[in-house]
Order: C-alpha cells, then structure tokens, then sequence
C-alpha cells in the first residue's frame, strides 16, 4: 500500500508577524490568510525491512538509514528527519518530497511539508487519529522546538485547515475561523489577485525575523507600532471580506504594507518599493511581500479588469507571476493500491 499527501501552501493578506513570540504572547496577535493550489505533496510506501529512504525532488537529494536510530540533524532533510524520528514507524519505508513553489518563497512552503509528512502518518494510524488543531501544533513544535527554526505559528494552521480563514493567536493557544464568504465574493477576491516571484536579493527571512524581535524586546516604538497596526488592519480586513467590500480589501493591503514595513528595515528595500509604487501606478490597489519580507511573492490585488496591465508591468520588471485559485481543503491523505 502506498500513502500519498498533499498540504497547501497560503498567501497571508494582513497581521503577519503578529504571530511571532514574545509579541503574540503578551498582546495577542491574528492573521488574514488564505491557502491556494499549489502544495507540498509527500508519499509513503512501507518496505519489508527496517531502513528508511528519504527522497527531495526540491534538493535533488537522497539519504538513506539501516534504522530510525541513524538518523541524525545535519541540514540535509532533516524536516523530513524530523517527522520520522518523532513518528517513530516500526518498518522501514520510502519517503518522496517535492514541492510545488521554491523553499524560502515566503508562502509557507516548509510548514505546508511538516504538515504532508505528519499526514502520512496520520493517515496510517487506526486509533486516535490527531486533529487538525494536534497535526499543525505538532509541526510548529518540530520545526521551532525540535529543529530550532521558524518563529510563528501562522503558517501550520494555515496550510492544515484549508481556506480563508481569520487565525487568532495567544500565549499558548490558537483558534482557527473560517471566513464564510459569499461565493461571488470569493471569486472576486480570487479574479482579481496577481502574485509574482521576486528573486532573493537580501537575507534570510530568520534574519529579519529575529532583526524585528530584537527590535520588539529591546523597545523599538516604530516596530511596536507597525506590529499593533498589523493586527487592527487584521481586524478591519476580517469583516471587510465577510461584508464582500473588496475595495476596502485592496486599501487595507496597503496600509498593512505600510505597518508592515515598520517591522524591520530588512523587509522592505529601493527595489521593492520601486516596483510596489509601479505597480500601484498601473493599476494595484495594495500589496506586500509574502512571508517575512526581502524577497519572495509580491501579492497584489487590482482594480478592475487591471490584472493584466498590473502582470504586464511586473513582467518588464524581471518578476514571474503564478496563476493560483484557493483552496478550500487543506491537508489531504488518501491511499494508492499496487
């Protein structure tokens, strides 16, 4: 028998950053996201012996280990290591990774692999089967206590749950809400975004996370203010798409850039701003770089029957814009029979 999963990656429209400790501890804090079709897929075929195959289509590489008890961190797959070691399977097994945007894309991609892999075993579980609210905790563990990277929890619950959805967080807890839009409005929403890749040009998206931290913990009063204003454009977007005012949607984009871009002098740069001002020129009512910022997806969302003069721009600008719709699912299991 053969287990395959797929976990979308999302697109988050406001209060990113928020979600990061020791803000979302003290103040609270709470996203805009929605995922789309474009996933981390991860298959599993048991074996007759005890040793593990891992294979990464993204990394183009290959280990394998006679056991669990081999396998060691060594910054070679070790997310996929990860959920082995804490799934602890009792056969061996091959396990295949690919992804369908590049790592470090700034949507969620690594979260979105946590969640397919942790799936996979889920899936092969006859009793007590985990929750959606048990499989993305578990991977934001293992990617901030057991691997020592990543910072918020926004990604996990995303790319689990599925949709568009308003996630709250506190110290210690989450609460996923989904947005039940009108259809209209959800194609709407959907007919009128453009995302486009731009290439890395500044650092890691840690190091600015950790630069916005420090700044937060040592006092900062703009990063402060950037990252109360995240949440209360947060808020307002929330009802502005349950209402289906997708006008107000595109203003609130962009004041959110704005906060945003308080959080860190890394997130943003001359480049960027160069081509978020080209773009609101022809025709965007708002944007902001996906994930931590510096490089990434630009997401955009037009006036109408703009899209295409929008994409034409950032094309002559040296971006690469992905055709996406939502998706509504989230983390999916199912099984393949030889």
């Amino acid at each position: 028998m053969i287990i395959r999963s797929r976990s979308p990656v999302r697109i988050s429209f406001a209060g990113g950053g928020t979600d990061v400790p020791p803000y979302r501890d003290e103040k609270g804090g709470c996203v805009v996201s929605a995922t789309i079709n474009k996933y981390a897929y991860a298959t599993l075929e048991q074996r007759n012996d005890s040793s593990i195959h891992i294979h990464s289509a993204d990394f183009l590489k290959s280990l394998a280990f006679r056991n669990t008890a081999e396998i060691e961190y060594n910054n070679e797959l070790d997310l996929l290591k990860a959920v082995i070691k804490k799934m602890a399977p009792s056969a061996g097994m091959n396990i295949f990774m690919r992804c369908d945007v590049p790592p470090k894309s700034g949507l969620g991609s690594s979260a979105a692999a946590f969640s397919a892999m942790i799936g996979l075993f889920n899936h092969m579980r006859k009793e007590r089967k985990m929750t959606d609210y048990e499989v993305a905790e578990m991977a934001y563990r293992l990617e901030r206590e057991e691997l020592k990277v990543g910072r918020g929890n926004q990604d996990q619950y995303a790319t689990v749950f599925g949709g568009v959805n308003f996630i709250e967080f506190g110290n210690g807890w989450v609460k996923v809400n989904p947005l039940r839009m009108k259809k209209d409005h959800l194609l709407e929403l959907e007919k009128h975004l453009i995302l486009a890749y731009i290439k890395p040009r500044q650092g890691e998206s840690s190091n600015i996370i950790d630069d916005q931290t420090n700044r937060y913990i040592s006092g900062d009063r703009r990063t402060a203010e950037g990252l109360d204003r995240a949440k209360e454009v947060a808020v307002e977007m929330r009802y502005a798409l349950l209402g289906g005012d997708l006008v107000r949607f595109g203003e609130l984009l962009n004041e959110g850039w704005k906060a945003k871009k308080k959080f860190s002098p890394l997130i943003s740069s001359r480049y960027i701003d160069d081509i978020y001002e080209l773009a609101r020129k022809n025709g965007a009512l708002g944007g902001k770089i996906t994930g931590a910022g510096g490089s990434g997806f630009f997401l955009f969302f037009c006036e109408p029957n703009r899209e295409h003069v929008v994409t034409d721009v950032l094309e002559k600008s040296g971006l690469k814009p992905m055709t996406f719709t939502f998706d509504h699912d989230g983390l999916q299991t199912w099984e393949v029979n030889k």
